[in-house]
């Protein structure tokens, strides 16, 4: 594989990434005589952290590499995890890792975590997840907005969502209210998630309402929300049932809920003393200002009769001394 990645780069004018050449020599080595190991990992710098940063140019090999794989193998060949973690990738080269989306079906997880996506990348997955059999897609700390997750949604809710998607990780995005809404959305409509993370970067964060309509739908769909995302073991992306995640979470108690609801009933009956409080305070201002009202009105209509007698007192005693 390493000499196809060689290849491939070489016909786009691009030097193979020493990175993503070590990811394709080490996987070849690691089965060489033994059984093939069923994911093939590219990137995860956390091993070779002096290698230079990844960028969207030296994407455009692998991609055409694992395109390859799936077009011309006649067996299933590994799953491909690309884990692009820290890159310098922006959209651009998270367009070519949607085109690679809608034609192969060997590309499992996209991991690209603390990389600048944007909410046009953000659309542009959304556009190509239904072609895939992706299962994995960690968007978290990508510089993705509400816009951007409206864009992944509608294009999930419109082109259809893969039936094996199962994490989705938008932690540490500048998300709010409207952003989260739409996943609300997804999650209702039964899609095949089982790990979800939502929770916004900082300073920005869900309001209450929404933060527990999310916690209500996640408890309904069987969802696991978690508040910042967690890398998943090679072992449950291979899983041999027709190469999903087989393995749902465990159905999570409903103490948690019932909790939230006591809380929330508690919070209601408070509301409602204080209204009753406040409308008994603002009864007693009307009270007040009727009768301040009323007492004004009769100084004024006091006044305009003490004006009125003696005009006409006035009026009776020149009358009376004109006759005199």
């Amino acid at each position: 594989m390493d000499a196809a990645y060689r290849w491939q780069s070489h016909q786009v004018g691009v030097p193979p990434h020493p990175l993503l050449l070590r990811s394709f020599g080490e996987y070849e080595s690691n089965h060489d005589g033994k059984p093939q190991p069923p994911v093939l990992v590219l990137g995860a710098r956390e091993s070779h952290a002096t290698d230079p940063p990844v960028r969207d140019a030296d994407l455009v090999g692998v991609c055409l590499v694992v395109r390859a794989m799936s077009r011309t193998s006649s067996l299933p060949g590994p799953l491909v995890r690309l884990d692009l973690t820290g890159e310098l990738i922006s959209c651009s080269g998270v367009r070519t890792i949607a085109a690679v989306l809608q034609v192969s079906s060997s590309l499992c997880s996209v991991l690209l975590r603390r990389t600048h996506v944007g909410d046009d990348g953000a659309a542009a997955l959304g556009a190509a997840l239904s072609c895939s059999m992706l299962q994995e897609l960690d968007l978290g700390e990508s510089a993705v907005t509400d816009a951007g997750v409206r864009y992944l949604v509608r294009g999930m809710q419109v082109h259809g969502a893969p039936p094996s998607f199962k994490i989705l990780l938008l932690d540490g995005n500048a998300i709010g209210d409207a952003g989260a809404i739409e996943v609300v959305t997804l999650v209702e409509e039964g899609s095949s998630l089982s790990t979800l993370s939502l929770h916004p970067a900082l300073p920005r964060f869900l309001s209450k309402e929404v933060e527990a309509a999310l916690q209500v739908a996640c408890e309904l769909s069987r969802v696991n929300l978690e508040y910042k995302g967690h890398p998943v073991s090679l072992d449950a992306l291979a899983s041999p049932r027709a190469r999903v995640l087989s393995q749902r979470p465990a159905k999570r108690s409903s103490e948690h809920l019932a909790s939230w609801m006591a809380a929330t009933e508690r919070e209601l009956r408070e509301l409602k003393w204080l209204l009753r409080s406040s409308s008994a305070r603002l009864d007693g201002q009307h009270k007040k200002l009727g009768l301040m009202s009323w007492r004004h009105g009769s100084m004024r209509l006091s006044s305009w009769l003490g004006e009125s007698s003696r005009s006409a007192h006035s009026g009776l005693t020149a009358v009376l001394r004109e006759s005199a």
